[in-house]
C-alpha cells in the first residue's frame, strides 16, 4: 500500500500496540484488540509507513522517543522489515474525556447507530469545544508534521471527521482518504447533531470517503444535500462550499489466510469437553448496547423453554469484553446482562450443565479461533452494526461446515446471505433459527457453508484495502483537476 512516491500514513483513535507493565515492572508490547487493529495491522506490517494514534498504555510514553515515536511491534526478535512507525499522541484527561467518552461516544455513536435517545445533546457544545475540535486539530497537526510530498493519508472513523479539512487547509495537494467504520444514518437521526455542517465540511475535504454499504453512502449523500451541498448521485460525489469528495461503499473483510490457517492444536476438543454438551453456540461481542446481547439472551431462554427435550444438549458461550466502562449506559447494561444470566442459569441449570457461560474478557486471537472451531453455531445478532467482522471471522476460521445465525441489521448480512438471517428483536424468530440450525440437514449445511467461505475468501481484507486505495488514487486525480481553493479569509483555516 505504499505508493511509489511516498509513504502510507494511517490515522486513528485506537493504537495497534500498547505498552503495559510486566510483573518485573518492565514495559511489554501487547497487540490491542479491536476491529480496526485487526483490519489494518496486517497491511501495515506488509508495507511499513506511519500510524498516528492516541497512546493509552500505562507504559506507552516510557518507550517512545521525545516526539512519541516508536517502531512496532517491538516483540523480542522481531525483524526490522516487519515493523512500522507508531506516533503516539497524548492528551489531558479532561480533553480526552470530552473527546472520547463525550463527543465520540455520547453524541456520534448513539446517533449514528439510530439510538438518539441515548445521546447527551445537552453537553454537545462542551464536548465539541473542549474535546472533539481540539483533539481533531492535534491529530491534523501530527499528520502535517509527518507528511512528505507524495504520501497517502488514510484516516479512520467517526472520531476524526474534522481531520481531512484541517489537513487540506495546510496541504492542499495531499492525497486524503477517510473510512467511516460505523453506519451512516438517515437525516432524521444525523440532523439532530448541532455541529452537523462542520462534520460534513470535514469529510468534504477528503478525496474519498468510504463506508461499508451502498445504503450508508446514499444516506451520507442525502445528509450532505440537506445542509446545502451540490450532489451528483450518478457518480456519488458531493460538493460543500469549495470542497468536493467522492463517496463509495467498500465492505470490510477479514484476513482470511490468518483465520483459516492458524493452527490451534487440540484446543477445539478441549473446549468441547469442558462444556459437557452435544452442541455449542458462540456469541462474541464487545459490550455495547448496539450488540443486542440482552435480546440474544432472551431469545436463547425462549429456545430452551420451547424445547425442553434439548436441555443439557446445548450451551451458549457468550464472550463479551467490556468497553467504555465509564459511561453509565454501559454500566446499566452490564448489570442487566449479569442478572439475566444468573437468573436463567439458576432456573434451568443443573449440577452438570450450565446453559449460559458468560465471560467478561477477551482472549488472544489464537484462543478465539479455537472457540470459533469448537462451536457448532455462530450467533451474531447485533441490533445494528456497520459491518461486524465476528461473523466473517467465524466463517474464515472453520473449514468444517457450521451454521451462522446473523442479524439482518448487521452490515455483513448484505454479503453473507447464506446465513440464517434474523430480526434480533424477535426472540421467537431467533429461537426458531437456533432450532433450525441444530436440525439442518448436512447437505444444506455444507452448501451454505461453501458459499459463505467463498465470499469471505474472495472479499477479504487485502481486497478491501486495494479497492479503496485504487479508488482514492482516481479520486485524487479528479479532485486535483476540479477542486476550488479556499479564500484567504476562510475563518477555519489552519489547525492552531
Amino acid at each position: 500500500m505504499n505508493s511509489a512516491e511516498g509513504k502510507f500514513i494511517v490515522v486513528s483513535n485506537a493504537e495497534p500496540y500498547k505498552h503495559e507493565k510486566e510483573e518485573d515492572g518492565e514495559p511489554v508490547c501487547k497487540e490491542v484488540e479491536g476491529g480496526l487493529t485487526t483490519a489494518m495491522n496486517p497491511q501495515m506490517k506488509d508495507t511499513g509507513g506511519t500510524w498516528i494514534a492516541f497512546g493509552r498504555g500505562e507504559k506507552d510514553f516510557e518507550v517512545t522517543d521525545p516526539d512519541g515515536i516508536i517502531k512496532v511491534p517491538d516483540f523480542p526478535g522481531m525483524p526490522e522489515e516487519d515493523q512500522y512507525t507508531l506516533k503516539r499522541l497524548n492528551f489531558s484527561d479532561s480533553q480526552y474525556r470530552n473527546f472520547y467518552r463525550g463527543y465520540a461516544n455520547r453524541i456520534l455513536w448513539p446517533i449514528f447507530h439510530s439510538f438518539p435517545t441515548k445521546a447527551d445533546l445537552r453537553k454537545e457544545y462542551t464536548y465539541w469545544k473542549e474535546g472533539y475540535l481540539p483533539t481533531n486539530k492535534e491529530y491534523a497537526r501530527a499528520v502535517i508534521q509527518a507528511y512528505e510530498p507524495g504520501d497517502t493519508v488514510w484516516i479512520h472513523d467517526y472520531h476524526l471527521a474534522l481531520v481531512p479539512r484541517l489537513i487540506r487547509n495546510e496541504l492542499p495537494e495531499a492525497k486524503i482518504g477517510l473510512f467511516w467504520h460505523i453506519p451512516w444514518p438517515p437525516w432524521e437521526s444525523f440532523g439532530k447533531i448541532p455541529h452537523r455542517e462542520e462534520i460534513l465540511k470535514g469529510l468534504a475535504a477528503a478525496d474519498l470517503v468510504g463506508l461499508h454499504l451502498e445504503e450508508y453512502a446514499r444516506n451520507l449523500l442525502s445528509c450532505a444535500e440537506k445542509v446545502g451541498a451540490e450532489l451528483d448521485y450518478s457518480s456519488e460525489r458531493f460538493q460543500l462550499e469549495s470542497e468536493e469528495t467522492q463517496v463509495g461503499a467498500y465492505p470490510l473483510g477479514v484476513d482470511y489466510r490468518f483465520f483459516n490457517g492458524t493452527d490451534t492444536g487440540d484446543e477445539e476438543a478441549n473446549i468441547r469437553d469442558k462444556y459437557n454438551c452435544e452442541s455449542l453456540i458462540l456469541g462474541v461481542d464487545r459490550q455495547d448496547y448496539t450488540k443486542g446481547i440482552p435480546e440474544r439472551l432472551r431469545a436463547f431462554k425462549k429456545f430452551i423453554k420451547d424445547n425442553p427435550e434439548l436441555r443439557k444438549e446445548v450451551a451458549l458461550i457468550q464472550r463479551t469484553p467490556p468497553s467504555r466502562t465509564g459511561i453509565k449506559e454501559y454500566q446499566v447494561e452490564k448489570s442487566e446482562i449479569n442478572k439475566q444470566v444468573s437468573e436463567f442459569n439458576g432456573k434451568f441449570g443443573t449440577h452438570d450443565w450450565t446453559p449460559i457461560q458468560l465471560f467478561w474478557k477477551g482472549v488472544p486471537q489464537r484462543d478465539l479461533i479455537a472457540e470459533y472451531r469448537a462451536a457448532d453455531i455462530g450467533l451474531v445478532t447485533p441490533g445494528l452494526d456497520g459491518m461486524n467482522l465476528v461473523a466473517k471471522e467465524f466463517v474464515a476460521a472453520n473449514e468444517k461446515p457450521k451454521v451462522l445465525i446473523l442479524s439482518e441489521f448487521a452490515g455483513s448480512s448484505r454479503q453473507l446471505e447464506e446465513a440464517l438471517l434474523v430480526n434480533p428483536y424477535d426472540p421467537a424468530q431467533v429461537a426458531e433459527a437456533i432450532k433450525e440450525a441444530l436440525e439442518m440437514p448436512e447437505e444444506e449445511k455444507q452448501e451454505r457453508w461453501r458459499r459463505l467461505r467463498r465470499k469471505v475468501r474472495t472479499e477479504d481484507l487485502p481486497t478491501w484495502a486495494e479497492d479503496f486505495l485504487a479508488d482514492l488514487e482516481d479520486a485524487r486525480q479528479l479532485h486535483s483537476m476540479t477542486r476550488f481553493t479556499f479564500p484567504e479569509s476562510e475563518p477555519e483555516r489552519g489547525v492552531s
